[in-house]
Protein backbone atom coordinates (compact mmCIF):
# COMPACT_ATOMS: atom_id res chain seq x y z
CA UNK A 1 0.00 0.00 0.00
CA UNK A 2 1.27 3.47 -0.91
CA UNK A 3 -0.06 6.79 0.38
CA UNK A 4 -0.65 9.49 -2.23
CA UNK A 5 -2.10 12.95 -2.68
CA UNK A 6 -5.51 13.04 -4.34
CA UNK A 7 -3.98 14.47 -7.53
CA UNK A 8 -1.38 11.69 -7.74
CA UNK A 9 -4.03 9.04 -7.05
CA UNK A 10 -6.25 10.42 -9.81
CA UNK A 11 -3.35 10.29 -12.24
CA UNK A 12 -2.69 6.63 -11.40
CA UNK A 13 -6.25 5.55 -12.32
CA UNK A 14 -7.55 8.09 -14.86
CA UNK A 15 -11.14 7.90 -16.11
CA UNK A 16 -12.34 10.83 -18.18
CA UNK A 17 -16.07 10.16 -17.86
CA UNK A 18 -16.17 9.39 -14.14
CA UNK A 19 -16.73 12.01 -11.45
CA UNK A 20 -13.59 13.83 -10.26
CA UNK A 21 -12.10 13.12 -6.86
CA UNK A 22 -13.15 15.38 -3.98
CA UNK A 23 -11.06 18.50 -3.38
CA UNK A 24 -11.19 18.34 0.41
CA UNK A 25 -7.73 19.16 1.75
CA UNK A 26 -8.41 16.93 4.74
CA UNK A 27 -8.28 13.77 2.63
CA UNK A 28 -5.56 11.62 1.11
CA UNK A 29 -5.44 8.45 -0.96
CA UNK A 30 -3.95 4.99 -0.65
CA UNK A 31 -2.99 2.92 -3.70
CA UNK A 32 -3.31 -0.86 -3.62
CA UNK A 33 -1.84 -3.12 -6.29
CA UNK A 34 -4.32 -5.86 -7.16
CA UNK A 35 -4.12 -8.82 -9.49
CA UNK A 36 -4.86 -7.40 -12.93
CA UNK A 37 -4.92 -3.74 -11.99
CA UNK A 38 -4.85 -1.11 -9.27
CA UNK A 39 -7.26 0.39 -6.74
CA UNK A 40 -7.06 3.74 -4.97
CA UNK A 41 -9.03 4.56 -1.84
CA UNK A 42 -9.80 8.10 -0.64
CA UNK A 43 -9.64 8.33 3.15
CA UNK A 44 -9.43 11.07 5.80
CA UNK A 45 -5.85 12.29 6.14
CA UNK A 46 -3.91 10.42 8.79
CA UNK A 47 -6.04 7.28 8.73
CA UNK A 48 -4.05 4.37 10.25
CA UNK A 49 -3.00 1.69 7.75
CA UNK A 50 -5.12 -0.99 9.39
CA UNK A 51 -8.25 1.18 8.98
CA UNK A 52 -7.75 2.21 5.35
CA UNK A 53 -10.34 -0.18 3.89
CA UNK A 54 -13.04 0.50 6.49
CA UNK A 55 -12.52 4.30 6.42
CA UNK A 56 -12.58 4.71 2.63
CA UNK A 57 -15.12 7.29 1.43
CA UNK A 58 -14.46 6.61 -2.26
CA UNK A 59 -12.89 3.74 -4.18
CA UNK A 60 -11.68 3.89 -7.78
CA UNK A 61 -10.16 0.87 -9.50
CA UNK A 62 -8.98 -0.27 -12.90
CA UNK A 63 -8.99 -3.98 -13.71
CA UNK A 64 -7.72 -5.70 -16.85
CA UNK A 65 -10.04 -8.60 -17.65
CA UNK A 66 -9.22 -11.93 -19.21
CA UNK A 67 -10.97 -10.97 -22.48
CA UNK A 68 -8.69 -7.91 -22.92
CA UNK A 69 -11.28 -5.44 -21.63
CA UNK A 70 -10.49 -2.90 -18.94
CA UNK A 71 -13.10 -2.12 -16.29
CA UNK A 72 -12.68 1.18 -14.47
CA UNK A 73 -15.14 1.78 -11.65
CA UNK A 74 -15.79 4.26 -8.90
CA UNK A 75 -17.78 3.57 -5.73
CA UNK A 76 -18.59 6.21 -3.14
CA UNK A 77 -20.12 5.88 0.32
CA UNK A 78 -22.75 8.38 -0.79
CA UNK A 79 -25.95 7.15 -2.52
CA UNK A 80 -26.51 7.50 -6.28
CA UNK A 81 -22.78 7.59 -6.94
CA UNK A 82 -21.64 4.28 -8.41
CA UNK A 83 -20.25 4.56 -11.94
CA UNK A 84 -18.43 2.34 -14.40
CA UNK A 85 -16.41 2.75 -17.57
CA UNK A 86 -15.24 -0.16 -19.71
CA UNK A 87 -13.35 -0.41 -22.98
CA UNK A 88 -11.14 -2.74 -24.96
CA UNK A 89 -7.54 -2.67 -23.83
CA UNK A 90 -6.48 -3.76 -27.31
CA UNK A 91 -8.62 -1.57 -29.58
CA UNK A 92 -9.60 1.35 -27.31
CA UNK A 93 -13.04 2.20 -28.75
CA UNK A 94 -15.14 4.99 -27.27
CA UNK A 95 -15.90 4.77 -23.60
CA UNK A 96 -19.36 4.33 -22.10
CA UNK A 97 -20.89 7.06 -20.00
CA UNK A 98 -21.14 6.25 -16.31
CA UNK A 99 -24.18 4.22 -15.37
CA UNK A 100 -26.00 5.66 -12.33
CA UNK A 101 -27.28 3.46 -9.56
CA UNK A 102 -30.90 2.57 -10.32
CA UNK A 103 -33.65 0.68 -8.57
CA UNK A 104 -33.77 -1.92 -11.35
CA UNK A 105 -30.02 -2.53 -11.58
CA UNK A 106 -28.91 -6.07 -12.34
CA UNK A 107 -28.05 -8.60 -9.68
CA UNK A 108 -25.86 -11.69 -9.53
CA UNK A 109 -28.66 -14.09 -10.42
CA UNK A 110 -29.13 -12.29 -13.75
CA UNK A 111 -25.52 -12.21 -14.92
CA UNK A 112 -23.93 -15.30 -13.36
CA UNK A 113 -22.79 -18.39 -15.23
CA UNK A 114 -25.22 -21.10 -14.10
CA UNK A 115 -23.20 -24.14 -15.16
CA UNK A 116 -20.77 -24.25 -12.25
CA UNK A 117 -17.73 -26.50 -12.73
CA UNK A 118 -16.56 -27.76 -9.35
CA UNK A 119 -13.69 -29.95 -8.17
CA UNK A 120 -13.35 -32.23 -5.15
CA UNK A 121 -10.97 -31.18 -2.39
CA UNK A 122 -9.13 -34.53 -2.50
CA UNK A 123 -8.56 -34.47 -6.28
CA UNK A 124 -4.99 -34.27 -7.54
CA UNK A 125 -3.82 -30.90 -8.81
CA UNK A 126 -3.04 -32.29 -12.27
CA UNK A 127 -6.65 -33.49 -12.64
CA UNK A 128 -7.93 -30.09 -11.55
CA UNK A 129 -5.66 -28.48 -14.15
CA UNK A 130 -7.23 -30.67 -16.84
CA UNK A 131 -10.70 -29.48 -15.82
CA UNK A 132 -9.63 -25.85 -15.96
CA UNK A 133 -8.14 -26.34 -19.42
CA UNK A 134 -11.07 -28.39 -20.77
CA UNK A 135 -13.70 -25.88 -19.68
CA UNK A 136 -11.49 -22.87 -20.56
CA UNK A 137 -11.91 -21.30 -17.12
CA UNK A 138 -9.37 -19.76 -14.75
CA UNK A 139 -10.86 -20.92 -11.46
CA UNK A 140 -13.57 -23.07 -9.89
CA UNK A 141 -15.15 -23.78 -6.49
CA UNK A 142 -13.88 -26.70 -4.42
CA UNK A 143 -16.41 -29.09 -2.85
CA UNK A 144 -15.92 -30.78 0.51
CA UNK A 145 -17.05 -34.27 1.48
CA UNK A 146 -20.59 -33.01 2.23
CA UNK A 147 -20.99 -31.19 -1.08
CA UNK A 148 -20.48 -27.76 0.47
CA UNK A 149 -18.07 -25.24 -1.03
CA UNK A 150 -14.84 -25.09 0.98
CA UNK A 151 -12.59 -22.99 -1.26
CA UNK A 152 -11.57 -21.78 -4.71
CA UNK A 153 -8.78 -23.18 -6.87
CA UNK A 154 -7.30 -21.15 -9.73
CA UNK A 155 -4.73 -21.54 -12.48
CA UNK A 156 -2.17 -19.80 -10.27
CA UNK A 157 -2.81 -22.30 -7.48
CA UNK A 158 -2.12 -25.39 -9.59
CA UNK A 159 1.05 -24.19 -11.30
CA UNK A 160 4.09 -25.92 -9.86
CA UNK A 161 2.14 -28.18 -7.50
CA UNK A 162 1.88 -31.43 -9.42
CA UNK A 163 1.33 -34.31 -7.00
CA UNK A 164 -0.46 -32.19 -4.41
CA UNK A 165 -4.18 -32.35 -3.71
CA UNK A 166 -6.55 -29.50 -4.38
CA UNK A 167 -7.12 -29.00 -0.65
CA UNK A 168 -3.41 -28.28 -0.23
CA UNK A 169 -3.25 -25.49 -2.82
CA UNK A 170 -6.74 -23.96 -2.85
CA UNK A 171 -7.71 -20.62 -1.35
CA UNK A 172 -9.80 -21.55 1.66
CA UNK A 173 -10.73 -17.97 2.62
CA UNK A 174 -13.98 -18.27 0.72
CA UNK A 175 -15.56 -15.05 -0.55
CA UNK A 176 -19.10 -15.42 -1.91
CA UNK A 177 -22.15 -13.34 -2.78
CA UNK A 178 -25.86 -14.00 -2.70
CA UNK A 179 -28.10 -14.05 -5.78
CA UNK A 180 -29.38 -10.54 -4.97
CA UNK A 181 -25.95 -8.87 -4.83
CA UNK A 182 -25.76 -6.02 -7.36
CA UNK A 183 -23.14 -5.63 -10.08
CA UNK A 184 -21.79 -2.60 -8.25
CA UNK A 185 -21.43 -4.49 -4.98
CA UNK A 186 -19.70 -7.43 -6.67
CA UNK A 187 -17.26 -5.20 -8.58
CA UNK A 188 -16.32 -3.36 -5.40
CA UNK A 189 -15.84 -6.67 -3.57
CA UNK A 190 -13.60 -8.04 -6.33
CA UNK A 191 -11.44 -4.93 -6.23
CA UNK A 192 -11.22 -4.79 -2.44
CA UNK A 193 -10.39 -8.48 -2.03
CA UNK A 194 -8.27 -8.70 -5.19
CA UNK A 195 -10.16 -11.58 -6.79
CA UNK A 196 -11.37 -12.37 -10.31
CA UNK A 197 -14.52 -14.36 -9.59
CA UNK A 198 -17.00 -15.11 -6.82
CA UNK A 199 -19.39 -18.05 -6.32
CA UNK A 200 -23.06 -17.16 -5.97
CA UNK A 201 -24.44 -19.09 -3.01
CA UNK A 202 -27.99 -20.03 -1.99
CA UNK A 203 -28.88 -22.40 0.84
CA UNK A 204 -25.26 -23.47 1.22
CA UNK A 205 -24.81 -24.44 -2.43
CA UNK A 206 -23.10 -22.73 -5.36
CA UNK A 207 -25.77 -21.85 -7.90
CA UNK A 208 -23.54 -19.81 -10.20
CA UNK A 209 -20.29 -17.94 -10.71
CA UNK A 210 -19.73 -14.25 -11.48
CA UNK A 211 -16.45 -13.22 -13.09
CA UNK A 212 -15.06 -9.85 -14.10
CA UNK A 213 -15.98 -10.67 -17.70
CA UNK A 214 -19.62 -11.28 -16.66
CA UNK A 215 -19.74 -7.80 -15.13
CA UNK A 216 -18.27 -6.16 -18.25
CA UNK A 217 -20.76 -7.94 -20.52
CA UNK A 218 -23.67 -6.81 -18.35
CA UNK A 219 -22.45 -3.22 -18.32
CA UNK A 220 -21.94 -3.18 -22.08
CA UNK A 221 -25.51 -4.44 -22.58
CA UNK A 222 -26.88 -1.42 -20.71
CA UNK A 223 -25.74 1.01 -23.35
Amino acid sequence: MKRLSLDDALARVPAASLAPFPSDAGQEAAALAVRGGEVVLVVPAGTPAEQIESAAVLIRGSLRLEDERVLTFQVSAAPESVAFEDYSARLHPGRHDPTPRAADRQVAAEIMSREVVTVNADMLVEDAAKLLAYHNISGMPVEGWDGGIVGIVSEADVIGHIGSTVSEVMTSDLITVGPDATIEQIAALMAERRIKRVPVMAEGRAIGMVSRADIVRALAART
